[in-house]
């Protein structure tokens, strides 16, 4: 609800501006519903690219599904001259300007500095778990997530929020390349599309060295109606949202449409979500022992 917050901040539809660098918008062909991102994102960015990626919505930052997605963004990277020839092996995450942003790759200097930015669900509140498989696939560029924090926790609108992020951004990339710019690409996934649209047209507006890649959903907010999809609904949060999103993850999407559609009516009529209720519902769904582990 508190990221929430800073979305409703900006009437995006009345106020967003273009982006003029490069973007790149990858789609997840499973998940069709969120397609619409390519008609409108072109509205607000000048130079987009869109490419099919790999999997669904839920899971397309897993397995192998993030190594297809990473290298789309690798190869789009390379073509604007921003990625290196050698290779660095991986390193363990970091912690970085006291917990501000999680470095996930330590990348060499002069190649590009990717930026991975939450959304509203999951990723926010769990320092950059979300991006662990992708992040590890990006060599030889440094890799961070940025960490919603009590910082960012402060802020009151989107602009206000990337500014913020920016900061760190440009700070990290500085100080691991003095010698000279290196690309920066800050790369929302799903929510987080709004949230780095946003940064990346405050640091291109500053003459940066800017690119930004968005993972499956529109930069406006809310994005268009749509019951089968999450930000298609008024945003439900907590458990029962999350227990959504785990069911669509497994592939369950005819489940996760009817009860949005239910738990989004009973909420319009004042009465509370039976999460407990909700969890059973989903665990009989899934019908497989040990992918839902029930609550002692």
């Amino acid at each position: 609800a508190l990221i929430e917050r800073a979305y409703a901040a900006l009437n995006q539809r009345g106020l967003l501006e273009k982006y003029e660098g490069p973007a790149l918008l990858i789609l997840a062909p499973d998940t069709p519903e969120f397609h619409s991102a390519a008609e409108i994102n072109a509205q607000y960015c000048t130079q987009m690219e869109v490419v099919n990626g790999k999997g669904s919505h839920y899971n397309m930052m897993q397995g192998e599904q993030a190594a297809t997605q990473a290298a789309i963004v690798l190869e789009w990277a390379k073509r604007l001259g921003g990625v290196a020839n050698e290779i660095l092996p991986s390193a363990g995450i970091e912690a970085a300007k006291s917990q501000k942003m999680l470095i996930m790759r330590p990348g060499k200097a002069e190649s590009a500095k990717i930026y991975l930015i939450h959304g509203l669900d999951g990723d926010a509140m769990s320092g950059g778990s979300t991006f662990t498989s992708i992040a590890q696939r990006l060599a030889p560029c440094r890799v961070g997530a940025l960490v919603y924090d009590q910082e960012a926790l402060e802020c009151n609108s989107i602009p206000e929020l990337a500014a913020c992020y920016n900061r760190r951004v440009v700070e990290d990339a500085k100080s691991h390349n003095p010698a000279g710019e290196s690309l920066i690409i800050v790369a929302g996934y799903s929510h987080g599309c709004v949230l780095a649209h946003q940064m990346g047209h405050q640091l291109h507006k500053a003459g940066i060295w800017t690119a930004v890649v968005m993972f499956d959903l529109e930069v406006i907010w809310p994005p268009p109606s749509n019951d089968s999809r999450v930000g298609g609904y008024d945003f439900l949060g907590g458990e029962a949202e999350a227990t959504l999103l785990i069911s669509r993850a497994f592939g369950k999407f005819d489940f996760a449409i009817k009860e949005a559609i239910e738990l989004t009516e009973m909420k319009a009529r004042g009465q509370s979500i039976d999460v407990d209720a909700l969890i059973e519902r989903a665990y009989a769904a899934l019908n497989q022992r040990g992918l839902w582990p029930r609550r002692v």
